[in-house]
């Protein structure tokens, strides 16, 4: 079991090494990159991951219903113990409620339960990208913006992919390949770029950033659980929740705030820390979910 574990992370954390070690040295401007992730290859990735699979409609709904679940239970939870962190509620429960599901999340499930684990590990990005953009966004601004929605090619390339799986739709194989390959970039790129917006970021409210990252993993874990008591879910299912649980606070949490006005440092350093402390967090989230 821990040699698998360390299989599975050891290859993650190294992309990300050297994709701070790269940021540390060359300060690599990522904008660009990070458009075509978002804009390009994601929706590549989503598409060609949904619509080469057979989905159990019943299934997937109950999937999609545990994992919203356990979004909006863990921004429940964690409101008695804000005070702690010495932060607003609008900075801190976006931070518990959303994980890092793209720049980990995906090349961690995959690892974990091998190609069975894509098709799981998109839905959630997708799932809570969506609610991310909604209430996340609603949380941190006071409102709530349709064309977060609407306008997120995010949004498009899964009603694609899912119709063309639901259709038994095909595209010409030199098509697929070509969406595929463009696709397949997105995870190592990724990993990178979170290494190199590592490398520039600073650390000013550490012990804020450590109380929040480890009751939002804590808070997570334990709604998991019991949230999946109430769903029937097939096994690589159960894991990917579970690892999504286990996940340190993702980095569109701080870029909200910032935008927002929201007290951007802190969140900063809570989602700093909470990838620091995931090299500690996540083997313990792969157990669980393993076991």
């Amino acid at each position: 079991m821990i040699e698998r574990i360390l299989g599975i992370t050891l290859p993650i954390f190294f992309i990300i090494l050297i994709g701070l070690i790269y940021g540390r040295f060359k300060k690599p401007n990522m904008a660009g990159a990070n458009k075509i992730i978002l804009d390009v290859a994601l929706p590549c990735l989503i598409f060609t991951s949904l619509s080469t699979k057979h989905f159990e409609l019943s299934s997937s709904l109950h999937f999609l219903s545990a994992a919203a679940l356990i979004v909006l239970l863990s921004g429940l939870a964690i409101l008695p113990f804000t005070r702690f962190i010495n932060a607003s509620k609008r900075s801190v429960l976006p931070t518990v409620m959303f994980a890092n599901m793209g720049p980990i999340g995906i090349p961690l499930t995959v690892l974990a339960f091998g190609p069975d684990g894509l098709g799981p590990a998109v839905l959630l990005l997708v799932a809570t990208n969506m609610l991310h953009f909604t209430f996340g966004v609603g949380i941190v601004s006071g409102r709530i913006d349709a064309k977060l929605i609407y306008a997120n090619p995010l949004i498009w390339s899964t009603i694609l992919g899912v119709s063309f799986s639901y259709l038994n739709l095909q595209l010409p194989e030199w098509v697929d390949m070509s969406l595929t390959m463009v696709g397949n970039i997105l995870v190592p790129l990724m990993l990178i770029s979170l290494g190199t917006r590592l490398a520039e970021s600073r650390i000013e409210h550490a012990k804020a950033g450590l109380i929040a990252s480890v009751l939002a993993v804590v808070i997570r874990l334990a709604i998991a659980y019991a949230v999946l008591n109430f769903f029937t879910l097939d096994l690589v299912q159960r894991g990917a929740l579970i690892l999504f649980a286990g996940l340190p606070p993702g980095i569109f949490n701080y870029m909200i705030a910032e935008r927002f006005n929201q007290e951007p440092d802190k969140v900063a350093s809570i989602v700093i820390v909470g990838h620091i402390i995931s090299i500690v967090f996540l083997p313990i989230g792969i157990w669980l979910a393993l076991k």
